[in-house]
C-alpha cells in the first residue's frame, strides 16, 4: 500500500515538473505568435516527433537509400529535435514507475534532475522572451 503511494506522489510531483516547462516554453511562444497558434505548435512539433522522425530517416539511409534530400532530412530532423524542449527529459528511465506506481531509491534523483532541467529551461525560456518583448515594437 505503502509503495503505490510513494508511486503515485511521484508521479504527481514529475507531472508537476513537467508542466512547469511546458509553460515556460508555452510563455516563450506566445511572445513570438499569437497564443492560439503557440498552443498548436507546442502540441504537433515536438522533440518526440522529430525524433521518430530521425530514426525513421536513418532507417531509410541504412537500408540502402542514400539520396542527398534524406541526408538533408537527417540532420534537419536531428537538430531540431535538439532544440525542442522536452516535456518528460527522463521518461525512458520513469516508465516503469508509471506503470507499476513502485519507485526504487535510485529513482528518486530523476525527480531532481527534471527539476534542474525544467528551471534551466523555465530561466532560458523567460531571458529568450524578455529579449523578444524588448525588441517587439509597441503601440
Amino acid at each position: 500500500m505503502k509503495l503505490s503511494v510513494l508511486g503515485l506522489l511521484f508521479i504527481s510531483v514529475d507531472t508537476f515538473v513537467a508542466f512547469f516547462g511546458l509553460i515556460a516554453y508555452l510563455m516563450l511562444l506566445t511572445m513570438l505568435v499569437h497564443p492560439a497558434i503557440a498552443v498548436t505548435l507546442a502540441l504537433i512539433f515536438n522533440a518526440d516527433l522529430f525524433y521518430e522522425a530521425y530514426v525513421w530517416a536513418q532507417a531509410t539511409i541504412r537500408s540502402g537509400s542514400s539520396n542527398w534530400a534524406l541526408r538533408a532530412l537527417e540532420r534537419l530532423f536531428h537538430y531540431l529535435y535538439l532544440l525542442l524542449p522536452m516535456v518528460h527529459p527522463f521518461g525512458k528511465k520513469t516508465e516503469n514507475i508509471y506503470s507499476s506506481l513502485r519507485v526504487l531509491h535510485g529513482e528518486w534523483k530523476y525527480l531532481l534532475y527534471s527539476f534542474g532541467y525544467a528551471l534551466a529551461l523555465s530561466a532560458f525560456c523567460y531571458f529568450l522572451a524578455l529579449f523578444a518583448l524588448q525588441r517587439k515594437k509597441h503601440i
